[in-house]
């Protein structure tokens, strides 16, 4: 009798304690919660920075301005048409294609990137196998993917997080594929003097690439020089 009394009066003090630190317990919870988003908001930033970085210095060669993490491209009309029309031909895709028919075959070109996005110089990544260069074709190919992808989610070609998936799959490679941003740019550096003998650009064009490449290795001010390459993995969940 005197064991129930006493399990009653615990019950009782436990409860009343209990409503009284409900809001306070609650308080608590709400607050694990918000740092808990704020921890995964912190990581999904840094790998969408990672993943856009991939191609910084087309980007810059192209002389579009970027908005952050998001895949807007500051654009005007004329640089808008411009880009368009730049996209579609590296894409192999016909000029006056637009609107639903536009978005769907941009949607198959995303859902089948690994095999390669547009149109390349005819030989291009034999010739590099052949010699031995198949990384330096993996750096091209994911700049140029990286590139192709922002520029197609910028244009409002396809559902931004159809594009975010490819860039991240992307990411990943590249991350798992090369040691670091000095690494993955000797290697773009090499496969572009090939891309562009291919298209028989002048050597005094095809020397810039060396200059382009190197001065933002050295931009203290750019992402190649503040964004660790593997400090983390794209699709690590911590």
């Amino acid at each position: 009798m005197h064991l129930l009394i006493a399990l009653l009066v615990a019950f009782w003090f436990i409860r009343r304690n209990y409503k009284k630190n409900k809001p306070l317990v609650a308080a608590r919870i709400a607050q694990e919660k918000e740092k808990d988003r704020q921890a995964e908001k912190r990581r999904d930033t840094r790998r969408r920075k990672w993943a856009l970085a991939l191609a910084d210095i087309l980007v810059r060669r192209n002389g579009l301005q970027k908005q952050g993490i998001s895949l807007t491209l500051t654009l005007t009309d004329d640089t808008r048409r411009h880009l368009a029309q730049q996209v579609k031909k590296e894409l192999g895709l016909a000029d006056n294609l637009s609107g639903e028919a536009l978005r769907r075959q941009i949607e198959e070109i995303l859902r089948r990137w690994p095999a390669g996005m547009g149109k390349s110089p005819r030989d291009f990544y034999y010739q590099l196998a052949s010699q031995g260069q198949v990384r330096d074709a993996l750096a091209f190919d994911c700049m140029r993917t990286a590139f192709l992808t922002r520029c197609i989610a910028a244009l409002d070609w396809c559902d931004k997080e159809q594009a975010w998936l490819v860039l991240f799959l992307n990411a990943q490679r590249a991350q798992d594929c090369f040691t670091s941003w000095q690494d993955y740019a000797t290697a773009y550096v090499r496969a572009r003097e090939v891309w562009l003998t291919l298209h028989k650009t002048p050597p005094a064009i095809a020397g810039r690439d060396l200059q382009e490449v190197t001065h933002y290795l050295n931009d203290r001010a750019g992402n190649w020089r503040n964004i660790p390459w593997n400090k983390f993995k794209i699709f690590e969940p911590n």
